[in-house]
């Protein structure tokens, strides 16, 4: 077998060799079943039970409070960009969505066939490299509700605190890459979804958690589209992704046992400050977003010449670092660090990137060194 690398891809993102382990041995044996994880029948009651505990684990590790339902469903966070407006935009009515990236400018596209969008803020005339500011975000006072993207994933921007909203307006937001990473105020949202391929699991599950009072959707729709369905049915309308659910539940135990969303904000925080810290110590290395709005999951930077990004990419593979190819709008370089990345692999990183500088800068003529002008601003 091949030498296992230390992945700083955007997903899907690696998994800790403790879950990889307990997904292995279920392959061939899931509990006392006589059969493997992936021909377990979601109408069983070990499917029933696998299912119950996930969902526990999930509302304790992220804080649901009462009143709210979590849904695991299929699409990814991509099919919420539909169904969320689906389910509560109606033709007459206004919602409000925060254009921070390239992902946030397709919901809102998709939004715009149910009903009125409003773009509250944009960033893209500036390339998505930094979020807006309050006194550019120009709010509906009667928006059905405030749409944003809590971490920008290709360019590495994340909000600190949740946008405001009228009174009235609840918060939707799609976290999909920060996610168990730090906490967040359920309270202040209707609705939270994200895809489980970054700090949850592998790919296959869209995680929704909804206001009870916002299952009923305003229009009439398929029985697949409504959430209601889906919580009527304890997310077992169709059949679910049964193993997709299985590494998410596998996924909770081990962030639990790492001590929770907060020993994992502390990490998050910690891997960040390093990585950001090896970039701006450098004249090698150019940060990409404004630096009151960096990411601590996705951090972005460039080099002098896409020449010498290529062969950072070539030479960091050599040392087991694969996966740091930028957003493909995007280019240049990103590490994505997941929960299941270590401080000691950023460490890793980290040190690279000081030799690869060392190595390389003395070729250059200055006026390249800390590669602004290649920067896209």
């Amino acid at each position: 077998m091949p030498t296992r690398v230390r992945s700083f891809a955007p997903g899907p993102s690696m998994l800790p060799d403790e879950v990889l382990t307990e997904y292995q041995a279920s392959i061939a044996h899931y509990a006392d079943t006589g059969l493997g994880i992936l021909e377990l029948g979601h109408r069983s009651g070990q499917f029933e039970q696998l299912y119950n505990t996930t969902v526990e684990r999930l509302r304790a590790l992220i804080g649901i409070p009462a009143g709210y339902e979590l849904l695991l469903l299929h699409g990814g966070a991509r099919f919420q960009f539909m169904m969320l407006p689906a389910n509560h935009l109606g033709p007459d009515a206004v919602a409000d969505y925060l254009v921070t990236g390239h992902f946030a400018a397709a919901a809102a596209a998709e939004a715009a066939v149910y009903g009125y969008v409003n773009i509250a803020a944009s960033t893209h005339a500036d390339c998505y490299l930094r979020l807006p500011s309050p006194d550019e975000t120009s709010l509906t006072p009667t928006a059905r509700y405030v749409h944003y993207t809590s971490n920008n994933t290709e360019m590495g921007t994340q909000f600190k605190q949740p946008p405001s909203a009228p009174p009235g307006t609840w918060l939707a937001c799609d976290a999909s890459s920060d996610l168990l990473t730090r906490s967040f105020d359920i309270a202040r949202h209707g609705l939270i979804y994200a895809t489980s391929h970054k700090n949850l699991g592998t790919a296959g599950v869209a995680f929704v958690v909804v206001r009870a009072d916002l299952l009923e959707p305003v229009r009439q729709l398929p029985p697949f589209l409504s959430y209601f369905t889906h919580a009527q049915a304890g997310s077992r309308f169709n059949t679910p992704p049964v193993t997709a659910i299985f590494v998410l539940n596998l996924m909770a135990n081990w962030t639990s046992r790492q001590g929770g969303v907060a020993a994992m904000e502390t990490l998050s925080t910690a891997k960040s400050q390093l990585l950001y810290r090896t970039i701006d110590d450098s004249d090698f290395y150019t940060g990409l977003v404004d630096r009151d709005n960096r990411s601590r999951v996705n951090v972005t930077f460039a080099l002098p010449t896409a020449e010498l990004e290529a062969e950072f990419q070539t030479e960091a593979a050599r040392q087991g670092l694969v996966g740091l190819w930028g957003y493909r709008k995007v280019g240049h370089l990103r590490a994505s660090l997941f929960n299941a990345i270590s401080l000691d692999t950023v460490g890793q990183l980290a040190e690279f990137m000081e030799q690869f500088a060392r190595a390389k800068r003395r070729r250059l003529p200055r006026h390249l060194r800390g590669g602004e002008a290649r920067v896209l601003r």
